[in-house]
């Protein structure tokens, strides 16, 4: 089963760096063309979640890819942990505030949200060194990220429950649809592991207020005050997982009848709408499989026995190695961030669409594998049948950008060269801080 495991692995890392390429080519090469600001902005954000899951990836499948040098100066260690910290809190929160509602409108608050993050690591990291006094769980910039997920939420849940109509073609309805199937896109790509607590933290089970990143050992090392600041902080950071995923899960089930009576257009929406329903079916199986005893994790999420591996692997393994790059495709294609228009790109599109089609063909199998022995042959029977029967063509025409994507645009009230420029340093720089002391080190 180890070896399954180790596939998709390698299968998500594959269709990770695939996706990246792709992505990355049409960017680049069409860098200065007359795409608008948040399109840009939008693809280059989306590269630089990729980037940061392949590096994430790569360093726990190659340790040497990270610091694995025990006598490395602690200022060296400091410096990767803090540009891991920033570089995936800014990706996330660019991608929630800055391209599918552009909540910040002034290149200050770009500025002082880049000042929010960097003090709140420190003071987060400081707070769990070995040696702070007082030594307390600081989660302020986990609950920072959830606040932050509560403005995409809304404007998701929103549109999910009442889209405007397909023959609406007013600004107002374009712009909604835009930010509404964005929005959705978002909040499925920046989901993490923790929405399988949703339950745990209404039944109080120790699955979520008793495993890392949340768990509050404040109280016997640091008095009943910062055991109570961590207990607030565990409470909104659950709690806003669990308002999401209820709320979504609600919205799901609406949109879906509305769909099925033809009161709703068929849409993404509805896509993200049996995705959620799926997750759902992941979060009450995990959860009873933990309450049973069926299976076992550790407080750090790790598997201890077969059945927890397996359960991680059709929960976290599927998101991570399947969903994300998908969507991170999804989101270049079909909102218009990358500009697909000629034949040779549409010949490079289909490519990569044959690619993902192998991807989820390969992770299925492979997740089958895991449950039921079944020969390696049937990997290649199904993405011979996949290949031979055009299926990439279903996935090519729902890539295709609607009206809306290819006219609705933000004004940006200052310099969009100095805002993108600024944008991609405050990313890219501990990326690369990141990337080096791994190499160097």
């Amino acid at each position: 089963m180890s070896e399954s495991l180790d596939l998709l692995d390698d299968i998500g890392l594959v269709l990770s760096v695939f996706v990246l390429f792709f992505i990355s080519y049409f960017h680049l090469r069409d860098l200065n063309d007359d795409r608008t600001w948040d399109r840009k902005m939008g693809a280059s954000l989306v590269i630089w979640l990729l980037l940061y899951f392949i590096l994430r990836r790569l360093q726990e499948l190659v340790p040497a890819t990270g610091i694995d040098d025990p006598n490395v100066a602690n200022w060296v260690v400091e410096a990767s942990a803090y540009g891991s910290s920033l570089n995936f809190y800014y990706i996330h929160l660019f991608l929630m505030l800055l391209v599918p509602i552009p909540f910040l409108r002034k290149g200050w608050q770009i500025t002082a949200l880049g000042v929010i993050v960097l003090l709140f690591s420190y003071i987060d990291r400081t707070a769990l060194a070995t040696d702070a006094d007082p030594h307390y769980n600081s989660l302020l910039l986990p609950a920072f990220l959830m606040l932050a997920g509560l403005v995409c939420f809304s404007v998701g849940l929103r549109f999910l429950l009442f889209p405007p109509s397909l023959e609406d073609d007013s600004e107002e309805a374009l712009a909604m649809r835009r930010s509404g199937y964005f929005a959705l896109g978002t909040i499925a790509v920046v989901m993490d592991n923790m929405v399988f607590r949703s339950i745990g933290f209404l039944a109080g089970t120790a699955n979520a207020w008793w495993t890392f990143p949340t768990v509050n050992f404040s109280g016997a090392s640091a008095g009943y005050n910062y055991a109570v600041i961590t207990l607030v902080e565990m409470t909104f950071i659950l709690g806003v997982f669990s308002i999401i995923m209820i709320g979504f899960g609600i919205g799901a089930i609406y949109h879906l009848i509305k769909a099925y009576r033809k009161e709703h257009p068929v849409s993404l929406a509805t896509v993200f709408s049996g995705y959620i329903l799926f997750i759902w079916l992941l979060i009450f199986f995990r959860h009873f499989a933990y309450v049973s005893e069926y299976a076992t994790w550790t407080m750090w999420e790790s598997p201890v026995d077969e059945n927890a591996a397996i359960i991680s692997a059709l929960s976290d393994g599927f998101t991570f190695h399947l969903i994300y790059p998908t969507i991170a495709l999804l989101h270049a294609v079909k909102f218009g961030l990358i500009t697909i228009e000629t034949e040779r790109d549409k010949k490079i599109l289909r490519i990569v669409a044959l690619g993902v089609m192998v991807a989820i063909t390969a992770v299925f199998t492979t997740l089958l594998e895991i449950i039921i022995p079944v020969p390696d042959i049937l990997l290649a029977v199904a993405c011979g049948l996949v290949l031979a029967t055009g299926w990439e063509r279903y996935l090519i025409d729902a890539l295709e950008p609607d009206e809306e994507m290819k006219t609705i645009s933000w004004a940006w009230p200052g310099d969009e060269r100095k805002m993108m420029i600024g944008v991609n340093l405050m990313i890219g720089v501990p990326f690369v801080i990141k990337l080096l002391a791994g190499v160097i080190w």
